[in-house]
């Protein structure tokens, strides 16, 4: 289970703290809690907007059309067990969904066009940022664990496909 904290500004409203939980084993993405901007917590994987800030993952502008995707995934996955939604929202959390400032703006060559409301919150970017960094640390593990196999396999040792 990985803890995270996603503090983000510059959007609508004021600076706010998205807290959740990601289980890696499940793909079970947890939004729990949303709180005015506080400082990182020392046992949270921290995603920032701030470039300078003390920060494990930096999120920017240029991150949402991934986020939104990353949202999307995640809302339309049932996790490992056949029966669990991937992505959960908290009771406390639950102004930080973001489904009602996102808007579809047609499909290109390249895929869906969305579009953020401009009343969209920080915590609803904060949401958003937790589903990028789920999403990226799911490719990641699989990258490291097919990267373990190919050591295996090149060590002569069987690997099952």
């Amino acid at each position: 289970m990985i803890k995270l904290q996603a503090n983000i500004s510059g959007f609508a409203g004021r600076p706010a703290t998205v807290l959740g939980a990601f289980d890696e084993a499940t793909g079970i993405l947890v939004i729990a809690a949303v709180a005015d901007a506080m400082p990182r917590r020392d046992d949270c994987v921290l995603v920032e907007t701030d470039p300078r800030a003390d920060r494990d993952s930096l999120f920017e502008y240029g991150d949402l059309k991934e986020a939104i995707t990353a949202y999307y995934d995640l809302k339309g996955s049932v996790a490992d067990d056949g029966r669990s939604a991937c992505l959960r929202f908290m009771e406390k959390a639950m102004r930080a969904d973001p489904a009602g400032g996102i808007e579809m703006d047609g499909v290109d060559v390249t895929g869906p066009i969305y579009r953020i409301s401009p009343d969209a919150g920080n915590a609803q970017v904060g949401a958003l940022a937790l589903c990028r960094y789920a999403k990226r640390y799911g490719a990641v593990a699989d990258t490291l664990s097919m990267a373990d196999d190919l050591a295996r396999l090149m060590g002569g040792q069987a690997v099952t496909i």
